[in-house]
């Protein structure tokens, strides 16, 4: 497991601050990231976490934060396409990667495919995940303009609304944790101003000219961006690869990271999708407290539950699922409860 890692900031056309962060080496993975984002609170959930740790096993990985949400300044620019592309270079710059994997997720998928219309030579592959090409492509604008008066009304009503929709297989965990990152990643100021340029976003006169390999990644049934989305971009990108996951989820670290993360670092390395990776080092071993965590997750036990049957506080608990997911490389907790049982931890029936 690795520590967390050092924030750092870099300008954007020497005027606003960016917050972005690196984990693990080897060759430059860059997650360009979707509507809302926050820097560390993003990785505070265990699966999230675990998908993090994947992916910086495997790579250099970074991500940052968009201006207006998270560590990065929140006011003072204006949201476009091209602030989003500048965005990019300076992460990109600052972080001394001459050339990168990019992650286009949902809404960052527009700036990585003009980015890479513009710097050709520092595009490796290219995947699309849960992406769009245009806004108008996601809803209707009665749609878009009831969402934007749900966030604008009650943002902690609208976070939760979007929580179920970007989460829908979440327990009621999932969803709180959900509701409550949006919050601290945007005011709903913000995540209005946002929307809307969401909604202006329209990328598909480059999109022919995109060079580098490119993977468009989306579940059949995601319910924030419709698979007709990837569809089109696949249909644009020449010799794009179009890969349906059997899903309804739009967020790709909360409950299905394992199939995400791997099928990504399938592509991003070259290999088949759902080829075995490359073997590498005996996983560390669960320690006596690990096990006990997850013969309690097996019984379907709460964080909450766990840490009162052992004593510990929550927080505590939190950090223990984490180390437990990066170790057997669970993909959320129903995944874990299943470990549980095939390692004897606990029954079938309790799981």
């Amino acid at each position: 497991m690795q520590g967390a890692p050092a924030v750092r900031f870099c300008e954007v056309e020497g005027r606003h601050r960016v917050a972005y962060a690196s984990m693990g080496e080897g060759r430059d993975l860059v997650l360009v990231p979707g509507w809302l984002c926050h820097l560390e609170e993003l990785w505070s959930h265990p699966s999230a976490a675990s998908a993090r740790e994947k992916f910086a096993a495997a790579r250099r990985f970074t991500w940052y934060d968009r201006l207006g949400c998270g560590l990065s300044d929140r006011e003072g620019f204006e949201p476009s396409v091209e602030n989003d592309v500048a965005q990019l270079v300076a992460v990109m710059d600052a972080a001394g990667i001459e050339r990168a994997d990019l992650i286009g997720y949902s809404f960052g998928a527009p700036p990585v495919a003009l980015f890479a219309t513009r710097y050709p030579e520092r595009v490796r592959r290219i995947v699309f995940y849960s992406a769009f090409a245009r806004g108008k492509a996601l809803t209707s604008p009665e749609g878009m303009e009831a969402l934007k008066q749900l966030v604008r009304a009650n943002w902690g009503l609208g976070s939760r609304t979007l929580a179920t929709m970007l989460v829908p297989n979440g327990g009621s965990h999932d969803l709180r944790w959900f509701s409550r990152f949006q919050r601290l990643a945007a005011t709903a100021e913000m995540a209005e101003r946002l929307l809307d340029h969401e909604w202006t976003m329209d990328v598909r006169d480059v999109l022919p000219e995109v060079k580098a390999p490119s993977l468009v990644l989306h579940n059949r049934h995601d319910r924030a961006v419709p698979l007709s989305a990837g569809r089109e971009i696949a249909a644009l990108v020449p010799g794009a690869e179009l890969h349906i996951l059997e899903g309804n989820e739009h967020d790709p670290f909360i409950r299905d990271s394992g199939r995400v993360v791997e099928t990504i670092l399938d592509f991003v390395d070259g290999r088949p999708i759902g080829t075995p990776p490359p073997a590498t080092v005996e996983p560390e071993p669960l320690t006596e407290r690990e096990r006990e965590v997850l013969a309690l997750i097996g019984h379907g036990a709460t964080n909450k539950e766990i840490a009162r049957r052992l004593g510990i506080t929550v927080a505590t608990v939190e950090r223990h699922v984490t180390h437990i997911y990066g170790k057997i490389g669970a993909r959320g907790r129903a995944d874990a409860a299943v470990r549980a049982v095939t390692m004897g931890l606990a029954s079938a029936s309790s799981s």
